[in-house]
């Protein structure tokens, strides 16, 4: 498979809607200041951070990560995680492609765990991989069914991909659903990626189990700035794997493609994982009265809607139950200047062709939900005149 054999179908939306008023899709939490990032730096105390941002020279950062910043990484994990076991990449998007060049070749098999996030399956494809989907379903309230996933497992699976917290729906794996696939996985010795960029965003923090690349020595896991702290623009994200001879590998991939990423955004990326208690609770603060506001609009207006109340992250898929499909709907909508992620989006099957992604992560979504019910509310004497004909 050539690189640019097929297209990133959400770039493509987003390319044509730049300047777009609604954002009803957005993902990523509140982008984050770098007057906030700063202030909160020096209400910490952390002038010696300050002084070496202002300080830092333009050079090359360190292959796979300086070692103050790996050293930082490694707090959001357990005592089996340190500074060696992470690889620094400019952005989450290059370490996942990366891992999977880095790690399959031509002849070996896949499982994608989908709807998902559509690089977790073309970086496979771009490796060579033969490629399964296992689904996960909204009458399961998208819990992965690990039976599925064994059933789909070939004498050459190498490797199981997944999204947890979950995009789109905003599920959540719990802690004995991660140690059943992580059995699963160690039994066949197959991989485990774990696309984790949402983790931290629990709604419910109790309901937070250790990482993937906590649990196993057979699995990775990706996360990034972008997700918890709003700070994409940092261009941080990173892998993580307790087994160091994969990380030599994967540290072996960014040099040869990926070599160059920021000093200044590493160290930003410190100020924000230093200053997290503050950033990921005012981001919180804004997913919690969101989701309020989206809870109250689904249930009042539950003959056209319906949907899992999300458990972590900032989206959520919802099902729609009007008489025009969920594609038609995000082109009307679009219309408007309101864009949410139609289900062509995730390549998804026929059972999910109703659903639509939104996004309730930041400031901005009340504003697009209002947008949103007017425009409901002008469509819905349209729609009973076509559901009674």
């Amino acid at each position: 498979m050539h690189l640019l054999e097929n297209s990133i179908r959400s770039e493509e939306l987003l390319a044509k809607t730049i300047n777009i008023k609604h954002r009803f899709y957005a993902s990523s939490s509140e982008p984050l200041k770098l007057k906030d990032l700063l202030a909160i730096t020096e209400r910490n105390g952390d002038h010696q951070l300050i002084q070496a941002y202002h300080d830092h020279t333009l050079g090359y950062a360190d292959n796979g990560g300086s070692l103050d910043l790996r050293q930082e990484i490694a707090l959001l994990y357990g005592a089996n995680i340190s500074a060696d076991n992470i690889i620094v990449f400019p952005g989450a998007q290059t370490g996942m492609t990366l891992c999977a060049q880095a790690l399959l070749k031509s002849g070996d098999h896949a499982i994608i765990i989908t709807p998902s996030y559509q690089s977790l399956e073309e970086g496979a494809k771009l490796a060579g991989c033969e490629i399964s989907r296992v689904n996960l379903s909204p009458d399961d309230d998208w819990q992965l069914n690990i039976d599925a996933v064994e059933a789909a497992i070939k004498s050459n699976t190498q490797y199981i991909a997944l999204n947890d917290p979950h995009n789109p729906s905003g599920a959540l794996m719990s802690y004995e659903t991660k140690l059943a696939l992580i059995k699963l996985a160690e039994k066949h010795d197959i991989l485990i990626f774990s696309d984790e960029v949402y983790r931290l965003l629990e709604i419910d923090p109790k309901d937070r189990s250790p990482s993937m690349a906590e649990l196993s020595t057979k699995a990775i896991a990706l996360s990034t700035l972008s997700k918890p702290w709003g700070a994409g623009g940092t261009g941080i994200g990173w892998v993580v794997c307790q087994d160091k001879s994969i990380c030599r590998k994967l540290l072996k991939a960014q040099h040869i493609y990926a070599v160059c990423f920021s000093r200044a955004g590493e160290i930003q990326a410190m100020m924000a994982l230093r200053g997290s208690d503050t950033i990921i609770g005012k981001n919180m603060q804004i997913i919690d009265d969101n989701l309020k506001l989206l809870e109250d609009y689904f249930d009042v207006n539950n003959d056209l809607f319906q949907w899992v109340t999300p458990r972590a992250g900032g989206t959520g898929f919802v099902k729609f139950k009007g008489p025009v499909t969920a594609n038609e709907l995000a082109e009307k909508l679009l219309e408007q200047e309101i864009l949410v992620f139609p289900p062509s989006i995730f390549d998804c099957d026929e059972n999910l062709s109703q659903y639509f992604r939104i996004g309730f992560s930041r400031a901005t979504m009340p504003a697009a939900l209002d947008a949103f019910k007017l425009f409901i509310d002008t469509q819905r004497p349209l729609w009973k005149k076509q559901r009674v004909g």
